[in-house]
């Protein structure tokens, strides 16, 4: 049933919708509400006890404002990816996402890629780095070029925050915006590798595809728990470090002027900064320097556009 020609592509869109909105907008959304509760009150907190000690004015504004503030916003979606890791996790372990591949072979095809450039677009909707790095199981190196090209349309962990937040400011936290996020992706996926196939620079005739069928069983707790710790950890990991370090920068920046005096967010170095780079942007819709300067600071890390 889940490789019939005509059932595969719906059922697959069907549990993707399903993961999605439980992820983005059911238990997912619930937990990220306490997680948003949570990081205030540890700011509150914190605002307290540093004023009670007498320390700067600046330095609580660094540490609250700043950090917690800047970390936290990242933190709060750590519950939607706890949950979105989970269940990709038991869709790989029982054997469905091998299938997956296996119908995926069947339409790359029809666009002239193999089914194993669907492997590096699975692995990338936890992270685009390592799913880059699978395409080196890909013979062809016409057909690897390509992969590596489009695996970055996928919408992997670090742009989850993102997608959430354009969700719940724009969309009054509609589920329906991940989901379509995650399509519109793949449809991207497909377009690019036309597009590129279509080039006489990438012209080939796509792989032969042969993989093993793994049996359908009930998923093994520890290898879920394993594949969930490890794609959470890179991403606490990178928001008390790159994450951490970015948000003082950027406070520095937007509340000091080039005189390194303290001043308006309007009047300060990261505005100016901004205003430089503006102009850049005005074709996309969004030629002000805040959301240049948020755009710029995504090189970092993705989820710094959050904060």
């Amino acid at each position: 049933v889940m490789t019939n020609r005509w059932l595969a592509l719906p059922l697959f869109a069907l549990i993707m919708c399903g993961v999605y909105y439980i992820s983005m907008q059911g238990v997912g959304g619930w937990a990220t509400g306490l997680m948003e509760a949570f990081v205030k009150s540890v700011q509150n907190a914190a605002a307290g006890f540093f004023t009670s000690l007498g320390t700067a004015r600046w330095l609580i504004s660094l540490i609250v404002d700043g950090l917690i503030s800047g970390v936290g916003a990242v933190l709060t979606f750590v519950p939607q990816l706890v949950v979105l890791f989970l269940f990709l996790a038991l869709l790989e372990d029982c054997g469905y996402m091998a299938r997956i591949a296996f119908i995926m072979d069947r339409i790359f095809r029809r666009f002239g890629l193999s089914g194993k450039s669907f492997i590096p677009l699975l692995v990338a909707s936890g992270c685009g780095v390592p799913g880059i790095m699978t395409c080196r199981t890909i013979e062809s190196e016409k057909d690897r070029k390509i992969t590596i090209m489009v695996t970055t349309f996928v919408p992997c962990g670090a742009k989850i925050p993102i997608i959430s937040l354009i969700a719940g400011l724009l969309f009054h936290r509609s589920a329906w915006v991940a989901i379509s996020v995650y399509f519109v992706g793949i449809m991207m996926v497909v377009l690019s590798g036309v597009i590129l196939k279509k080039t006489r620079f990438f012209a080939s005739e796509p792989a032969p595809f042969v993989m093993e069928m793994p049996s359908y069983h009930l998923p093994n707790a520890k290898n879920v728990a394993k594949h969930v710790w490890d794609d959470l950890r890179a991403f606490v990991v990178k928001a008390g470090t790159i994450i951490l370090l970015a948000c003082g920068i950027i406070w520095f920046l937007s509340n000091f002027s080039w005189n390194l005096a303290m001043a308006e967010a309007g009047d300060s170095m990261l505005a100016s900064i901004g205003g430089f780079l503006a102009p850049l942007f005005a074709p996309l819709g969004f030629g002000h320097w805040q959301p240049a300067v948020a755009t710029l600071t995504g090189i970092a890390a993705k989820e710094n556009i959050v904060s």
